[in-house]
C-alpha cells in the first residue's frame, strides 16, 4: 500500500484560491520550493498565486515563473495559504489572509499550522519534501523546469552538498532531477558565478571586519549599512558571505551580522561545521534553522550585539564539547 501524504490529499481537494508564500529574505530553497509547487499546481488546474515580502535575489532570476511572484501583503482572502521553507506563517513577515494555512518545511520545531502540515527535519532541503509531494501525486508532471527549481533549492541549502544535512536521499534526489533534464553545471553557474562588481567591492569591505575569537574557534563578519550605500550593493548580495568566515581552518562557529535599515536591528546568520549545533544558539535569540546553518535577529548597537553572540557561542561550545575555554 502506498503511503498517504496528508498535504497531497489536502492540495488535491482544494478548489478555491491557493496562495504560496515563503519566508522573508528568501533563499534558494524557499524560492525553489515555491516555484516548483506553483508550476505543478498550475499543471493540475489549480487556481494558485505566489507572493513574498522581499524581492527575488537576482541570482535566482533565471528560474521559471519567477516573474509571477507577487509582493506581500495581498489584500485578498485566499481559501488556502501554504508557507514553504519556514517555521510558520509568521516568517512571511507580512500579513497573509487565508481561511486555512498549511506548512511544508524541513526545519526543526516551529508552528503547527494544520493537521496536514508536512515537516521533515531530516530532509536535506524543503525542495526534497516538495519533491516527495509531487512524486506521490503525479510524477509525470515533473518537467525540466520544475526539476530545475527543486535542484536549485537542494544545491543551495546543502551548501553545494557540503553541509551535514546531506544524506543518501539528497544524492538520490539530485540524480533523479538530472534524469528530468536538470543541468547541474548551469544551475551552479547561474547561482554562484554572476556577481556584480558592486558585490565584490562589498565583500572587500566586509572581509575587512573579520575578527577571530577563542583560540580561532570563532570567526565573525559585519555588514554595516554604510557598506551597502557606498558600494551600491544590496542586502541580498550578502548571501554566502558568512561562508568565508566558516571556511577558515580551525573555526567551529562563524557568524555574520547584517545591519537593517532601522540601524538598530541586525540579521545574524550562523554557520557550523558539524561539531557545534548553531540552531541552538539561534534559538536563544528567537531564531532557528539547522545544525550547521541558522539565523536570528537581534536589536542593539554593533558592539553589544556582537558581544552577546560571542558570549552565547562560547557557552555553547563549552556545553556541547565539555571543554573549558579560557581565552
Amino acid at each position: 500500500m502506498e503511503k498517504v501524504i496528508p498535504a497531497v490529499e489536502r492540495l488535491k481537494r482544494e478548489e478555491g484560491e491557493i496562495l504560496l508564500v515563503t519566508h522573508h529574505n528568501p533563499d534558494g530553497d524557499g524560492i525553489g520550493s515555491m516555484l516548483a509547487l506553483y508550476r505543478f499546481l498550475k499543471k493540475k488546474g489549480k487556481n494558485v498565486r505566489m507572493a513574498m515580502k522581499d524581492d527575488t535575489p537576482h541570482i535566482y532570476d533565471f528560474l521559471p515563473d519567477v516573474d509571477k511572484i507577487e509582493k506581500l501583503p495581498i489584500n485578498h482572502q485566499f481559501s488556502l495559504a501554504v508557507i514553504l521553507d519556514a517555521a510558520g506563517m509568521y516568517r512571511a513577515d507580512a500579513p497573509v489572509y487565508a481561511k486555512e494555512h498549511l506548512r511544508i518545511d524541513h526545519h526543526i520545531g516551529g508552528v503547527f499550522e494544520s493537521i496536514n502540515d508536512y515537516v521533515d527535519p531530516y530532509a536535506a532541503s524543503t525542495t526534497v519534501v516538495v519533491g516527495r509531494i509531487l512524486k506521490a501525486w503525479d510524477e509525470e508532471c515533473i518537467d525540466k523546469e520544475i526539476a530545475t527549481c527543486l535542484y536549485t533549492g537542494l544545491l543551495t541549502d546543502t551548501g553545494s552538498f557540503k553541509h551535514n544535512n546531506v544524506n543518501e536521499e539528497a544524492f538520490e534526489f539530485a540524480k533523479y532531477l538530472t534524469s528530468k533534464g536538470v543541468d547541474p553545471s548551469r544551475v551552479a553557474s547561474m547561482v554562484f558565478e554572476r556577481n556584480r562588481p558592486a558585490v565584490i567591492h562589498l565583500l572587500n569591505r566586509v572581509l575587512g571586519t573579520l575578527q577571530m575569537d577563542y583560540e580561532g574557534r570563532m570567526a565573525s563578519l559585519v555588514v554595516r549599512r554604510e557598506f551597502l550605500q557606498s558600494t551600491g550593493a544590496l542586502e541580498e548580495d550578502t548571501e554566502g558571505f558568512v561562508n568565508f568566515a566558516r571556511s577558515i581552518e580551525g573555526v567551529e562557529v562563524a557568524f555574520i551580522m547584517i545591519q537593517k535599515e532601522d540601524l538598530k536591528t541586525w540579521r545574524v546568520s550562523l554557520r557550523g561545521k558539524g561539531r557545534i549545533n548553531v540552531q541552538i544558539i539561534a534559538k536563544k535569540f528567537g531564531g532557528g534553522g539547522h545544525r550547521d546553518a541558522a539565523g536570528c535577529r537581534i536589536e542593539g548597537d554593533e558592539d553589544t550585539v556582537r558581544n552577546k553572540l560571542i558570549q552565547t557561542i562560547k557557552e555553547e561550545i563549552q556545553k556541547q564539547t565539555g571543554e573549558k575555554i579560557t581565552v
